[in-house]
């Protein structure tokens, strides 16, 4: 609950450093899925600043929904569960992800809430 006693929006959690084509292509991947996001500036959520894992397992945690993204500096992007491991996220994707791949980073974290399979590429750290 908010301070002003109103129910917190259930939504995926967004962080990053600032407004990317990255970041852009995330919420498009979400929003494609039908669920609700809030997006949080990297300066105002994590201070200094943090790698993706970091970033998104804060952001899951902040999340009514329990699942965050990160995105850090160097352009990784991950997507996280507020009851995981800090360590053992979802999903990890090298650094310099393509815009396509953001995309379907936006479309796992959303399909992790709605509980239908995740589309994932091999060469990214994904576990289930």
């Amino acid at each position: 609950m908010r301070e002003s006693g109103s129910v917190e929006s259930p939504t995926i959690v967004v962080i990053c450093p600032s407004q990317t084509p990255l970041l852009r292509e995330v919420l498009a991947g979400i929003e494609e899925e039908g669920v609700p996001y809030s997006t949080t500036a990297l300066s105002v959520a994590v201070s200094p600043p943090q790698d993706a894992v970091v970033l998104a397992h804060h952001a899951a945690q902040r999340s009514p929904l329990d699942v965050g993204v990160g995105i850090d500096a160097s352009g990784q992007v991950c997507v996280h569960h507020t009851k995981r491991p800090e360590a053992d996220p979802i999903e990890l994707s090298r650094t310099n992800v393509e815009l396509g791949d953001a995309r379907r980073f936006g479309h796992n974290a959303a399909r992790v809430v709605v509980g239908v399979p995740l589309d994932l590429v091999s060469e990214d750290k994904s576990v289930g």
